[in-house]
């Protein structure tokens, strides 16, 4: 056997080192996995919202984030330009949830994976892959490793975690099934961050296309993030400058000239949900374990949240692999639930131009500029501090409610046909039903496996 452990970890981005960092809290010796892909090309993860940052912070990154230029976010700017002449703006900040924190992805990961270097209990392996799966059941795993020199070397160890990304090849090795929609793309490129009207906060365009989601990754730089067709060419907008119409008209001169100066990064929007979390004596982690679209910018702290849960677990089962992983699918399905749930409604509320969705978006303004409440709790559940399924759907239905009026009186002042009002009024009601009925099968779903949870823990007390 090359190496023999506690966990072999795979993918060293944010959720491998979150997780690596956590399960050498345990004591367990940690094999890292990582293929070195370079991220300087990769448009992914560089916001992260209050709890992320808390939670690498209790991981010992502090030092970290430091390294990597990182500047504090206060919360979100909705920007609504549906009526140019006159775009409305509302701030969402994220107030006693604390203070987020944005940085470029490549900068984060290199201070991350810098940060493992040297830790007790944690061996990192650059430029490999897994390969195979020689073995996975209730008493551990055996992979193979395919090493920089081109030989293979076989790694045994109690557990293994994927953490790989969204498009995770262990997930298939371990044969887990998902469920896999492509929304659209994704086109990133960088501009001075002065073109943004909010200094410290992340900022959100709509009322054009599709949104537009802008934030400063430094103190001069800013990340602007703009929703295209599935297929479309990152640089569309130079084309089609509609896509750029609900952005100030700064802001569009800057990202015109940087689209025309600099070929922008690209990704791919996905929905995937995985049919399981874990099997055997390995488990998912991060974007491996479920992604969704970027709108709502959670995915970061879904993987530090990831990783405390699985060494939470751990720790509550004394080490029993299988009862830990059966209490890790529980722990997360609820918050993951209502994560995928909450970008799901806010995509279709900024980006679709139905009767409804464009009633919903002129309700959830209203909404937040009227409730200094509802404001807190949208940013908690944003923010995945608040994680509870009915709370998600209650706020739904507030918002639906305001949709209501502000349908009204525009039917009132002849801005709105009657038709038009009634296939809106029809068509949000029945965007409201599938949040009722995931909050109810929420509960008869833990129900259900806090009962397994709590059989599996009995089995292995008196195994």
């Amino acid at each position: 056997m090359d190496w023999q452990g506690g966990a072999v970890v795979v993918g060293a981005g944010t959720a491998g080192c979150a997780v690596a960092a956590a399960l050498a809290s345990l004591d367990l010796d940690v094999l890292v996995v990582d293929a070195g892909m370079d991220r300087t090309r990769q448009l992914a993860g560089e916001l992260m919202h209050p709890s992320g940052a808390a939670d690498l912070q209790a991981l010992g990154f502090q030092d970290a984030l430091r390294a990597t230029g990182a500047v504090s976010v206060r919360g979100f700017a909705v920007v609504d330009a549906t009526e140019p002449s006159d775009p409305s703006t509302c701030l969402l900040p994220y107030g006693p949830l604390g203070e987020g924190v944005a940085m470029e992805h490549s900068a984060l990961v290199a201070a991350l994976q810098a940060s493992l270097v040297g830790r007790p209990h944690v061996t990192v392996w650059d430029a490999s892959r897994v390969v195979r799966v020689a073995r996975n059941g209730a008493d551990g795993v055996e992979v193979d490793v395919l090493r920089p020199d081109g030989t293979e070397a076989r790694v045994a160890a109690r557990l293994l975690v994927a953490a790989d990304g969204r498009a995770s090849r262990v997930r298939g090795m371990l044969g887990i099934e998902e469920e896999n929609v492509r929304l659209s793309t994704m086109s990133g490129t960088l501009v001075d961050a002065s073109h943004l009207p909010h200094p410290g906060f992340g900022h959100l365009f709509v009322g054009g296309p599709a949104p537009v989601l802008a934030y400063a990754i430094s103190a001069d730089r800013a990340r602007v993030m703009m929703d295209l067709p599935t297929g479309a060419e990152p640089t569309t907008p130079l084309r089609e400058p509609h896509y750029l119409r609900a952005l100030p008209a700064g802001l569009q001169a800057a990202v015109t000239k940087a689209l025309a100066q600099d070929r922008p990064l690209a990704s791919a929007n996905f929905t995937r949900l995985p049919k399981q979390v874990a099997r055997g004596s390995a488990v998912l982690v991060g974007d491996s374990a479920g992604c969704c679209h970027p709108l709502s910018a959670s995915g970061m702290a879904s993987c530090t949240r990831d990783a405390l849960t699985l060494a939470h677990v751990l720790r509550e089962r004394g080490g029993d692999i299988p009862a830990a992983l059966a209490s890790y699918a529980l722990v997360r399905r609820g918050p993951q639930r209502t994560r995928l749930n909450l970008a799901s409604a806010l995509y279709r509320c900024f980006s679709e131009a139905s009767p409804e969705m464009t009633a919903l978006r002129q309700g959830i303004v209203r909404y937040w500029m009227r409730s200094p409440a509802g404001r807190d709790t949208s940013m908690a559940l944003l923010s995945t501090r608040e994680s509870r399924m009915w709370v998600m759907s209650f706020e739904y239905a507030r918002v639906v409610g305001h949709s209501f009026a502000a349908l009204a009186r525009r039917l009132l002042k002849g801005a709105v046909p009657l038709g038009t009002a009634v296939r809106a009024s029809l068509g949000l009601v029945r965007s409201t039903l599938p949040h009722v009925g995931e909050a109810a099968r929420a509960l008869f779903e833990d129900a259900g496996l806090r009962r397994a949870a709590a059989a599996s823990g009995r089995r292995s007390a008196s195994a």
